[in-house]
């Protein structure tokens, strides 16, 4: 037998001939020329050192040598034919499915597009989404019935850890019957006088020492307890509201008013995993999603974002 190596291109054209019946049939399924084709059965037959076709007539047929080394070649490629089958399992099983839980006001706002991209780049992932409160949310991620919390407040419990924050600032929402449409901002004064919307829950808390320490009163005759549903009754004339950033810009996408508000206020989106979870693809890509999707809501609402991963 020759010193020359055996190649997998050499292989893989003998097979095709075989299965082909024939060299030209064999070198049109490899998409190459036959003088290429007859070249690799060549140099293979060198290597082996017996031939493995014989001229019949205006044909060539294999050989018995030829059809015992096939059953061979036909055990190596079925065993290479597994391992990518197993590999591609294997890669289904790891990026098959990401499941998210998020507050209304990210859920309702960013979320339906953020998923839509998601599922361009990873088709065969499932993408489980939960809107809820945020005590849900970090009781989702702390059972790993989510891969990703997101939430408006860090969730400092146990195993959990910030794996990143989108940080803005909060807009003051209404319709022009309330608000300036032309105005740059809204500052805090401004805010007395209209009848106000308010939410319920740990942002309101922080919505009222924000009013208390600018020496600013507002007589809230309504309440509700999700930013969405905020936004609704400010845009039938109710009134005016303080909500996040993209609520906001949602709410001015169907006709509303929203201004930023002097001075500020800082409202941050963080993304909460387990501290022993490896985010998978789809999941780093989520959260790229969710920086490029928070900062286009902000920049559309002449705000400032930074991302810190």
């Amino acid at each position: 037998m020759s010193n020359r190596n055996v190649t997998y291109r050499m292989v893989e054209a003998f097979r095709a001939a075989m299965l082909h019946n024939g060299i030209s049939a064999g070198a049109e399924a490899l998409g190459i020329t036959q003088p290429a084709m007859s070249r690799l059965i060549a140099d293979l037959q060198k290597s082996v050192g017996f031939p493995l076709f014989a001229k019949s007539g205006r044909s060539v047929k294999p050989t018995d040598e030829a059809t015992a080394l096939m059953a061979k070649v036909q055990q190596a490629f079925l065993g290479l034919e597994q391992i990518v089958d197993f590999s591609a399992q294997l890669r289904k099983q790891k990026l098959g499915q990401l499941s998210v839980s998020a507050i209304p006001s990210i859920g309702h706002s960013i979320m339906p597009r953020v998923v839509r991209q998601l599922r361009e780049k990873f088709p065969d992932v499932l993408v489980v989404l939960r809107v809820t409160s945020y005590i849900e949310v970090a009781r989702h991620v702390r059972t790993r019935q989510a891969d990703i919390g997101l939430t408006a407040d860090t969730l400092s419990l146990g195993d959990l850890e910030t794996v990143a924050e989108f940080s803005s600032e909060c807009m003051c929402i209404g319709t022009a019957q309330w608000l300036d449409a032309g105005a740059s901002h809204l500052n805090a004064k401004e805010l007395e006088g209209k009848p106000f919307i308010g939410s319920t829950g740990t942002f309101q808390t922080r919505l009222n020492a924000w009013l208390s320490a600018n020496g600013v009163r507002v007589d809230a005759m309504i309440e509700a307890s999700l930013f969405q549903s905020i936004s609704d009754l400010c845009l039938e004339g109710l009134g005016i509201a303080v909500v996040d950033p993209m609520t906001a810009a949602k709410h001015q996408s169907r006709g509303g008013v929203a201004l930023p508000l002097r001075p500020s206020i800082g409202y941050t989106v963080y993304a909460t995993a387990m501290s022993d979870a490896r985010l998978s693809a789809p999941g780093r890509e989520l959260i790229r999603l969710v920086a490029a999707e928070t900062d286009t809501h902000i920049t559309s609402m002449h705000g400032l974002m930074t991302w810190h991963p």
